[in-house]
């Protein structure tokens, strides 16, 4: 069919299309009007998703393309179709502005990964200052007793049993909160080098061996918001506790390799002048910020800085300094 690559476009990961992102994904916007006309696609404002019969439809086609993706399902609330469209444009913006030509891009959208599950107020204070609390809470005091090594040292114990977080989770009589970025990619770089090393059953995402930015949409940057930021910045914290003692203890600071892995989180924005907010909102505290989980970094992104890089770079270790904003840096 006229409009099979168009129709491929609605999958799983991107269950929301318009037309601009068509064209951004190199296909012809109009053929969107034709999944339309044949029922195969509905419309909201200028948002496009699959219809019941388009996604029997898209099958149809992935099937005999051999391919093994799923058709997507536009989330009905419209804030959430805002978040898919967000990923999508993301995913199309990045791709097409480096070109990682000795290594693999991998995307995961909307990944979630179990972290203790503490109230805002458990995780930091504001009374005179920043103070985080997370890392005296009981839970986590608890899980740095049963799990005490981290880093190279950790890979001179015994390797993990499959199924370790979700069985220390539940011997705590408690069930996991979720970390969930709206983004996740991941940098694997001379990965040629990497291919005799594979991911132990509990590192679902395949962070092993490649280097992480987590993205996840900013609130508004106001002095009102600092306790939304500090929440997000404290959950990505425990995001990497557990993950350094639960899930790959030994290489999340560091490759198989004993190469330094790179684990940033980014908060993202239309505009650029909200990036900049976001900037003198948080870059002040600094070290403050990402102290208790340390090494990481932080920072801030734009669309409007990502779609106006000119040309490709050659790797995403070379893009996002170009034109993101540092908060706080691992020194």
């Amino acid at each position: 069919m006229d409009y099979g690559e168009v129709l491929l476009l609605f999958d799983g990961d991107n269950p929301c299309w318009t037309e601009d992102l068509a064209e951004l994904a190199g296909k012809d916007p109009a053929l969107l009007g034709s999944l339309l006309r044949e029922g195969f696609a509905e419309k909201e404002g200028e948002v496009y998703s699959l219809t019941p019969s388009g996604r029997e439809a898209f099958r149809r086609e992935a099937a005999e393309c051999f391919l093994p993706a799923v058709p997507g399902e536009c989330p009905a609330p419209l804030r959430e179709a805002e978040r898919a469209l967000l990923r999508t444009r993301l995913y199309l913006l990045l791709d097409r502005k480096h070109l990682q030509r000795w290594g693999l891009k991998e995307y995961l959208f909307s990944p979630s990964f179990p972290v203790p599950p503490l109230a805002q107020d458990e995780l930091f204070s504001l009374d005179g200052g920043l103070t985080w609390l997370w890392p005296s809470s009981q839970t986590v005091k608890r899980l740095r007793m049963d799990f005490p090594e981290t880093g190279l040292a950790a890979r001179r114990q015994k390797a993990l049993p499959p199924g370790t977080p979700a069985a220390w989770f539940k011997a705590q009589g408690i069930a996991p909160e979720y970390f969930k970025p709206d983004f996740l990619y991941l940098s694997r770089y001379d990965y040629e080098a990497y291919t005799d090393f594979s991911s132990p059953p509990d590192d679902i995402w395949g962070l092993l061996n490649a280097d992480r930015f987590f993205f996840l949409q900013g609130p508004p940057p106001t002095k009102e918001n600092l306790p939304q930021f500090l929440e997000f910045t404290g959950r990505f914290h425990l995001c990497l506790e557990v993950l350094r003692r639960l899930v790959l203890p030994g290489y999340i600071d560091f490759d198989s390799h004993d190469q330094g892995a790179i684990n940033w989180l980014l908060f993202l924005y239309e505009k650029e002048a909200d990036a900049e907010g976001c900037s003198a909102l948080l870059s002040p505290l600094d070290q403050e910020l990402i102290a208790p989980a340390l090494p990481t970094d932080l920072w801030t992104l734009s669309f409007e800085a990502l779609a106006a890089y000119p040309g490709r770079a050659e790797n995403i270790h070379d893009l996002l300094p170009e034109i993101a904003r540092p908060l706080a840096r691992a020194q």
